[in-house]
């Protein structure tokens, strides 16, 4: 049995486990591994994190599953909910998180803040609103999860979600980014068609990643369409962006990880969102040239995916 949420020894809450993931490599410490445990307090059964501790490679999006011959108590909710789902086949259910069919709607572009007071003033993060929580009794509440729309400012987990479905599903699930809501098939687009205008999450393959010193370029395989002539697409990560990204740890492994692949690697996709190609004029031996180039200003805002 999975889950998207378990609670978690260290954080002392249910999180999702894109908040696993992102508390981990937040932290300078390779060797840590987190304690997880079912949802239900009466249930307590201990769960193992899947794909929290790896890079950008998998092919699963990172839950939680009950760990070999463990076995949750009969009365557990987790359990019975599960249950009542398969029974019911899923239609029109929400499952307090814990089903990997609770996709995001609404995806926050810019993360704001908010104060709490725990022995002074303390940032958290929007996200924690739906991917953390009190650990309770009996999570069947009317005041659950369930009832709030599930936000997320962790664009990795709009991709996997994306990713993950079926094309039923893509034009089914809607979600919403800058105020306009729409399904998954008309939210992402590919950066060939980036004409086509500027709300969107954008992707697509990319060619071997270039390591210029400490900076890196990204370039799309395809050339673009763009005011009358074809031109390349690129995003230039510079190693100060990485220095003083949050998750520098998980960015700057996997695209290392990419640019000593080089063309050694299966498939590669880029997807980011928040930003637009513009265009910029280079010289190259006394000639100028026009290429597109996206700034990234915000590492939160792009995601890479790939296998070997």
């Amino acid at each position: 049995m999975t889950f998207d949420k378990a609670y978690c020894e260290e954080l002392k809450a249910n999180i999702t486990a894109y908040k696993a993931r992102r508390e981990y490599f937040s932290q300078n410490n390779e060797n840590l591994r987190f304690k997880f445990y079912c949802p239900d307090e009466n249930c307590n059964v201990e769960l193992t994190g899947v794909n929290i501790y790896t890079l950008g490679k998998t092919k699963n999006r990172p839950h939680f599953r009950t760990k070999i011959n463990s076995k949750h108590t009969d009365n557990c909710s987790i359990v019975v909910e599960n249950e009542d789902n398969i029974n019911k086949k899923g239609e029109g259910l929400k499952s307090q998180g814990h089903k990997f069919s609770n996709f995001p709607e609404e995806f926050i572009l810019n993360r704001p803040k908010k104060e709490v007071e725990s022995k002074g003033p303390k940032e958290i993060d929007f996200d924690d609103e739906f991917d953390i929580e009190p650990r309770i009794r009996n999570l069947n509440s009317t005041n659950s999860i369930e009832n709030k729309p599930h936000r997320t400012s962790y664009l990795e987990n709009v991709v996997d979600s994306f990713e993950s479905m079926n094309d039923d599903e893509k034009k089914d699930r809607c979600i919403v980014l800058n105020g306009e809501r729409k399904s998954y098939k008309n939210t992402f687009k590919n950066i060939k068609y980036c004409e086509d205008g500027t709300n969107f999450i954008f992707y697509g393959d990319i060619k071997p990643v270039k390591k210029y010193g400490d900076n890196f370029a990204i370039q799309f395989k395809d050339n673009v369409w763009f005011n009358g002539k074809f031109h390349s697409i690129s995003i230039y990560i510079t190693s100060k962006l990485i220095n003083e990204y949050r998750l520098c740890r998980l960015f700057e492994n996997t695209i290392n990880t990419l640019a000593e692949l080089k063309n050694k690697f299966e498939s590669a996709k880029c997807y980011f969102v928040g930003a637009y190609p513009m265009v910029k004029t280079l010289q190259k031996n006394g000639s100028e040239y026009d290429v597109l180039e996206v700034i990234i200003t915000n590492l939160d805002h792009l995601v890479i995916k790939f296998t070997e």
